[in-house]
């Protein structure tokens, strides 16, 4: 399940209480997609959501009242292996792609769940993230990072297919720039997608 604000703003609490501390203002205009999109970690009750967060420390939660956000539901989700340097796209129990990726020095860490809060144009589509980038949770992507190709947590396609299968020295995880243009134009990968990074 996917949780998306239906304002510009969405108040995170520390407890799925009404009096519970605020820890957290999600602001839309502060998202690169500007959307604020959260994954669901359970619900409780018709109330109260516990959330991934978009920024912050990966896999970090908070709860959200039911009635600030829309819930939607797909059966997408990624895994990524740095070891092997593979990625592979699900839908349920089925595998839609399987492909080799470039792991770079901005790529996340295994062990932690992740999920796709944007889906970018970056500002040169011949430069080092492609025509594409998924920015990822577990960090502050802006539009600054994306034009500079610097720091940013993502998946993107690559101007160099010959370092694919490898570590490379730029990005976080790059994949065929076919690839990516597949998931977005013909996939249709939604916002709040999983994304579990293995060893």
């Amino acid at each position: 399940h996917v949780a998306q604000a239906s304002g510009s703003s969405l108040d995170v609490r520390s407890a799925p209480q009404e009096n519970a501390e605020v820890v957290r203002t999600l602001v839309a205009r502060d998202q690169v997609s500007g959307l604020v999109v959260c994954l669901v970690a359970q619900e409780l009750g018709d109330k109260w959501v516990e959330v991934y967060l978009p920024t912050g420390e990966p896999g970090s939660t908070g709860w959200i009242e039911r009635d600030d956000v829309t819930l939607t539901r797909h059966h997408f989700r990624i895994e990524v292996a740095l070891e092997a340097h593979s990625l592979r796209v699900y839908s349920g129990d089925d595998v839609l792609v399987s492909a080799p990726v470039a792991v770079g020095p901005d790529a996340p860490g295994a062990g932690d769940r992740f999920f796709i809060t944007d889906l970018v144009r970056p500002p040169d589509p011949a430069g080092v993230y492609g025509a594409y980038a998924y920015g990822l949770s577990g960090s502050d992507n802006d539009l600054a990072a994306f034009a500079a190709a610097d720091g940013v947590v993502a998946l993107h396609g690559t101007a160099d297919p010959s370092t694919l299968g490898t570590d490379t020295d730029r990005g976080a995880i790059a994949v065929d720039p076919a690839i990516i243009a597949n998931l977005v134009d013909t996939v249709g990968l939604p916002l709040g997608t999983p994304v579990d990074v293995l060893e």
